[in-house]
């Protein structure tokens, strides 16, 4: 019996130290380095509070000295340790441009593979891209969901940040309720501009009654070649003269390369596609901006000479901003003086499933705003729909 004891005495003792021993083999030889959890994966790039999160990587090895790392000029620094669990925060204040959210944790030139993540990085033009395209009915249905959370987290909002590892589950409610807080911000924003009227696109001037300058007025001597219907509203000016954004908008197209021999890409005929009339209306057009407002509409400006130098595609610009400046409609003759801001309202449909996707051809497409109503409804509408 003793003989049995003894060896089971010697196998245990052996199975301690065989495991002590292989623990610190794997612990000296083959660290383990893993993922473990972020505090948010959302990074809001244009808020100075939102634009940073805490990451939690658990390891066998000290990481005191590891840094994160991204294609993105990102910041990060350790915070503090519990057993094999490491806290790192990371910035993205140097890079609000960014648009690579994969990280990975490096200690010298090491990178660890399983501590690849990949964060959510969000713009505020991101989300009015897909917010105005919901109807006002929708943001609201939205918004309830949200003011739920906004509820439900609002008790961690007072969290001061201390002792993340005993406290860390507070800090994720307090992220979970400024992430909600800063999307009802921008909801708030978008309800807020629908109420307002657009100003005239051409300041101090004001949009025309005049039946042959407002849409759905005929354009006969067009219908080899288009629909022949007046799509728009007609401002004339002086030569030059600026034009403005109606509204808060996302830059969604600009044209700033027209030559006058564009106009041989017209193509005539009896029996064009609808595609091929939109084709040749947006040739007339000339030199364009085009902005999606508030309320989800896309605005076509047209005729221009200069555009402002620095606007791009998907910048936001403010109501009041300067787009560009009023050039000619056609190929000019001597006698040339038909100088207009010549722009057109598309109506947003509002299809929840396409919110954030419309492209080129879409908003080509869409029904102009007042289309189909008589010059009477239409001067009636303009009411409503300007200043």
């Amino acid at each position: 019996m003793w003989k049995i004891i003894a060896l089971l005495s010697f196998t245990t003792v052996g199975l301690i130290w065989g495991y002590g021993f292989v623990s610190w083999w794997n612990l000296v030889f083959n660290p383990e380095v893993r993922f473990a959890a972020s505090v948010s994966r959302d990074i809001y790039l244009d808020s100075q509070d939102l634009n940073t999160t805490v990451l939690v990587y658990q390891s066998n090895v000290n990481l005191e000295t590891a840094s994160i790392t991204s294609l993105c000029d990102i910041t990060s620094s350790f915070i503090t340790q519990s057993k094999w669990l490491y806290f790192f925060s990371v910035d993205y204040t140097n890079d609000p441009s960014c648009d690579n959210g994969n990280i990975v944790l490096s200690i010298w030139e090491d990178t660890y593979a399983n501590t690849i993540y990949s964060l959510n990085l969000i713009n505020d033009v991101d989300m009015y891209s897909i917010y105005i395209d919901f109807s006002s009915d929708k943001l609201r249905e939205y918004q309830k969901e949200i003011d739920s959370e906004i509820k439900q987290y609002s008790i961690y909002k007072n969290y001061d940040g201390s002792q993340i590892i005993k406290y860390y589950q507070l800090f994720v409610g307090q992220k979970k309720y400024e992430n909600a807080v800063y999307k009802n911000n921008i909801i708030n924003s978008i309800l807020s501009a629908r109420e307002e009227r657009y100003i005239s696109p051409v300041a101090w001037r004001e949009v025309p009654e005049h039946a042959n300058r407002v849409p759905n007025a005929g354009r006969p001597y067009r219908e080899n070649y288009t629909d022949g219907i007046h799509h728009w509203w007609d401002i004339y000016t002086d030569l030059n003269e600026e034009v403005i954004a109606l509204d808060d908008a996302i830059v969604v197209r600009v044209v700033d390369w027209f030559q006058n021999s564009d106009f041989s890409r017209i193509v005539y005929g009896n029996d064009l596609s609808l595609e091929q009339e939109l084709k040749n209306l947006d040739i007339l057009r000339g030199n364009q901006v085009w902005i999606k407002t508030m309320k989800g509409e896309v605005v076509f400006y047209s005729h221009l000479s200069f555009i402002e130098g620095d606007l791009e595609e998907g910048e936001m610009v403010k109501k009041w901003d300067l787009l560009g400046k009023v050039w000619i409609s056609w190929v000019p003759e001597e006698w040339y003086d038909d100088y207009h801001l010549h722009f057109a309202i598309m109506e947003n449909p509002y299809n929840f499933l396409r919110a954030g996707t419309y492209d080129f051809w879409d908003y080509m497409a869409w029904d102009w705003l007042t289309r189909g109503e008589h010059y009477h409804e239409v001067i009636e509408s303009q009411k409503t729909i300007f200043e």
